[in-house]
């Protein structure tokens, strides 16, 4: 049965890449066409090559609360996968910001310059120097996604958020969009340990091994908390700080939920 269940998810990641290589061809040369033509920058291309990758990916998506109308905005999240450019960016049109060592890793540094991304070092020197481009695309009405954690984590809790580009916000007159990512299990059950490091990834271990072993399984589910917009009338920190406690609250809630689910169970045995 083992050996069935191997071979199974084996047919499985190969199905995938094909998919996600004829996927990615197909938007590549629409975008490509897009933009000889004039027709547009691409930005609802790319978010179409995004919902049809977590289809391939066995992710399925479901959403609390509504964007706002307000544009542009500047979209902050907690990172916790690489999966998290994918859900974000298929649900509203935008750029993401990114550390500039991302562009070297396989395929996402590929996909990541195709998207526009915006790369920064976060160095304290450069903060101000690296605003331009960010205010540049929200005066121009664009929408700008922002991890503030500076990095990844397996989900169960939030690192402090950095200050320094909430500071385009203010400078570009765009509201703050406060996004809490909750991954699941397909079923709608809180993930395993094991299963919550097959999904959530950390940029220590080696990117091909962990994409790999993700193909491999059946999928996951991602809960898409949209929080109440923040105006850019608040000094950056105070706008960092708004931000990550509207950003917590879901966290906190899904754990506490999770939590009495298990204490139900145990005591129904």
């Amino acid at each position: 049965m083992r050996h069935v269940d191997r071979a199974g998810a084996g047919l499985r990641a190969a199905v995938r890449i094909l998919l996600l290589l004829a996927w990615t061809f197909l938007l590549f040369v629409q975008q490509l066409l897009g933009l000889l033509l004039r027709t547009g920058d691409g930005r609802h291309i790319r978010c179409r090559f995004y919902r049809g990758a977590l289809r391939i990916l066995g992710v399925r998506m479901m959403v609390r609360g509504q964007f706002s109308p307000r544009r542009p905005l500047l979209i902050a999240s907690n990172h916790v996968s690489y999966l998290d450019i994918f859900v974000l960016g298929s649900r509203i049109p935008g750029v993401f910001i990114s550390k500039d060592d991302v562009q070297q890793w396989p395929i996402i540094g590929w996909i990541a310059r195709l998207q526009n991304t915006i790369f920064v070092s976060r160095k304290p020197g450069q903060a101000r120097h690296e605003l331009n481009p960010i205010v540049a695309h929200l005066t121009l009405g664009h929408n700008v996604f922002l991890f503030p954690e500076g990095t990844s984590t397996d989900g169960r809790q939030l690192l402090p958020f950095k200050s320094s580009l909430f500071e385009a916000a203010i400078q570009g007159g765009a509201y703050v969009q406060p996004v809490a990512l909750v991954y699941r299990h397909r079923h709608g059950g809180p993930l395993s340990l094991k299963e919550r490091a097959l999904y959530t990834w950390g940029t220590d271990a080696p990117f091909l091994t962990h994409f790999v072993k993700m193909l491999l399984r059946p999928g996951v589910a991602c809960e898409i908390w949209v929080r109440p917009e923040i105006p850019p009338t608040s000094p950056r920190k105070t706008l960092a700080q708004l931000t990550q406690t509207r950003i917590a609250a879901p966290l906190r809630h899904r754990e506490h939920l999770d939590l009495l689910g298990l204490q139900h169970a145990d005591s129904g045995r």
